[in-house]
């Protein structure tokens, strides 16, 4: 008996659709898509319920036809192909003619179109890919495409659907990915009849300053790379706008957002010597070449491409930023034309050429307890020469070593900021009576080294920092807030309107916090004050712009309590804002600060922030 069947259209739309439509960002990055190949010069973008009641898409382009408006929901009809040969040559976003399609097949579509050349328009409806109407009417120029109710016939897909934070989060990065790189057309996104963003025609870099804010205006640096093979444009931020999480990160191919491992690399590694590692830097980088020589039908996403030659696209980009960072002085430059003969300086008359010479104190050990400020000077290069020193006699270190506890403090390696959600472990607490005379030294304004209790003891400054106000944060923002200090000349910061939103869900939280923002329109908010406990260290506008985006990332990845996200996001941007210590009150007070803190051993995101050297640690350096 034959049991192989033809399924219905309705079902093969359906089942085409779960690889076209994973969420109502899909059905934006179609729609827009499709907008900007129809040549318009304004695109609007109206959003309701994070697109679960409503995605309408509204563009002034060329139109459709009565026929094709009803000829576009059928599978496989575009007009961007006629023929295999044509997949070679693809310049346009769409071409696979899946799109409408599978979009019909889930949702309750409404089409209008009109040609300039026709008096009239035409009205399409079609609910679950059957056709409910067909007919004439008066409407604009251009084409307005409504999806409501998405998923209606799906409840599993639907149900899987995230918060309407996230799924919105998703929705805004596929319109930016469009908006950044067609900086000519003008673009405007409303969210339940909220204006969040409008965009004019301008220029690339104009673009992403309209979208990220005006922070970035002074973070970009030009690339510019032009060769018989290929074109790089754009540009890259500075290495210390680095984001270890999260950060802005655009390639385009001919004018098409892709994802692509080998040419992030390639632009990662010309900041290798400039950034921390795990750091990521920012970038928008456009790349011109063939369309003969990559392939975007890969995926229904058209997200993925293969390239002809990888490693050559590869080296010109890697070149490119490179030449980008050496042209702003940020890396060292080899000057090759130069006779560095000729700078060779005269020595005056008199003056003999003298050998350096070094020296260094044997019975130096800043463990010794001694006034801290005569060891606070030494830099960790001598500290390491003692160490080899001390090799020749081991007596030395045994007296050093004497009494140091054989149990370690428990420093977890980095987990996800979820293990921070709960409860701190009390088992990572340490506490400790700081004396008044404390030896101690610090290296790379980052590492204290201190006798503590007859324990060799190393601070990471940084991390102690964080979770000192991490605790600090977490009581202003349930028990005791912190005082606002009002200021007479308030100033002014400016957000995106997606920062500007969360701000504002957010004033609460960042009053409790000692930072009264008051908006003032869609991106700008007066601080009216900031806090009186003396935490105020740095850039208000910095300040806010990063703890926003930590916060929208943790929000998204972790789904994280408010408040503990909102404490976690506001310590890692103070922990580097300090001063660096250079007393040993200083040193002191930290070190007590720390220990009172309800989890001494490990910062919010589970870092360890202290470590103690064992015997058997030490013993081990002498066995190399």
């Amino acid at each position: 008996m034959d049991i192989i069947r033809l399924l219905p259209d309705a079902v093969a739309n359906q089942i085409a659709a779960g690889e076209v439509v994973q969420r109502p960002a899909s059905v934006v990055k179609e729609l827009v898509e499709n907008a900007v190949d129809s040549g318009a010069s304004e695109i609007q973008l109206i959003v309701k319920d994070a697109g679960r009641t409503l995605i309408q898409v509204i563009d002034n382009g060329k139109g459709m036809s009565f026929n094709d408006a009803r000829l576009c929901f059928e599978r496989h009809a575009t007009s961007k192909l006629r023929s295999a040969d044509d997949l070679f040559h693809i310049t346009t976003k769409g071409f696979r003619g899946e799109a409408l399609a599978s979009i019909a097949a889930i949702a309750h579509v409404e089409l209008k179109t009109k040609q300039a050349a026709d008096s009239t328009g035409t009205l399409v409806l079609v609910e679950g890919a059957d056709i409910k109407a067909h007919e004439v009417i008066a409407t604009p120029d251009g084409t307005s495409v409504a999806v409501k109710n998405l998923f209606f016939n799906v409840p599993a897909r639907r149900n899987f659907l995230k918060s309407d934070n996230i799924e919105m989060t998703h929705i805004e990065e596929e319109f930016y990915r469009v908006a950044l790189i067609h900086h000519d057309i003008g673009f405007t996104l409303y969210h339940n009849g909220k204006l969040l963003l409008k965009l004019v025609a301008s220029n690339f870099r104009q673009r992403i300053v309209n979208i990220f804010g005006n922070s970035f205006k002074d973070k970009l640096f030009p690339v510019e790379q032009v060769t018989d093979f290929m074109k790089i444009t754009g540009f890259i931020a500075k290495p210390e706008n680095a984001k270890k999480k999260k950060s802005e990160q655009y390639m385009f191919i001919n004018h098409r957002y892709v994802r692509h491992n080998l040419l992030n690399y390639a632009v990662e590694t010309a900041y290798s010597e400039l950034i921390p590692q795990g750091y990521r830097p920012a970038y928008f980088i456009e790349i011109e070449i063939d369309p003969s020589s990559i392939d975007i039908n890969v995926s229904p996403t058209k997200v993925e491409v293969k390239l002809q030659d990888e490693k050559l696209v590869f080296g010109f980009l890697n070149s490119a930023v490179k030449k980008s960072l050496g042209t702003m002085s940020l890396t060292p430059q080899i000057e090759f034309d130069v006779d560095r003969s000729l700078e060779t300086p005269e020595m005056p008359a008199g003056h003999d050429i003298v050998m350096p010479s070094t020296g260094a104190n044997p019975n130096f050990n800043p463990f010794d307890t001694v006034p801290a400020h005569t060891s606070h000077g030494n830099s960790f290069s001598s500290f390491s020469k003692e160490w080899r020193e001390r090799s020749t006699s081991p007596g030395g270190w045994e007296e050093f070593l004497k009494g140091i506890q054989t149990e370690q403090v428990n420093t977890p390696q980095e987990t996800q900021l979820e293990a921070d959600m709960g409860t701190d472990s009390p088992q990572e607490t340490i506490t400790q009576e700081v004396p008044e005379e404390l030896p101690y030294f610090i290296t790379e304004n980052r590492y204290i080294f201190c006798k503590l209790n007859e324990q060799a003891m190393i601070v990471d400054i940084v991390h102690a920092r964080e979770r000192i106000m991490y605790d600090r944060y977490m009581e202003a923002l349930q028990h005791t807030p912190v005082r606002v200090q009002q200021s007479l000349f308030p100033m002014t910061i400016t957000l995106t309107p997606a920062q500007a939103d969360l701000a504002e869900s957010l004033t609460a939280d960042f009053l409790k916090l000692g930072y009264e923002l008051e908006k003032i329109d869609n991106t700008h908010f007066a601080v009216n004050g900031t806090p009186n406990d003396g935490t105020d260290e740095g850039d208000v506008q910095t300040i806010i712009e990063k703890a926003l985006d930590d916060f929208k990332t943790n929000q998204f990845l972790y789904r994280a309590d408010s408040q503990r996200n909102m404490a976690i996001c506001m310590a890692r941007q103070q922990r580097s804002r300090f001063k660096p210590l250079t007393t040993p009150e200083e040193v002191r007070s930290l070190l007590q600060q720390l220990f009172a803190c309800s989890c001494s051993g490990t910062t919010p995101s589970n870092k360890a922030i202290l470590h103690l050297l064992e015997n058997e640690e030490v013993g081990r350096y002498f066995e190399r």
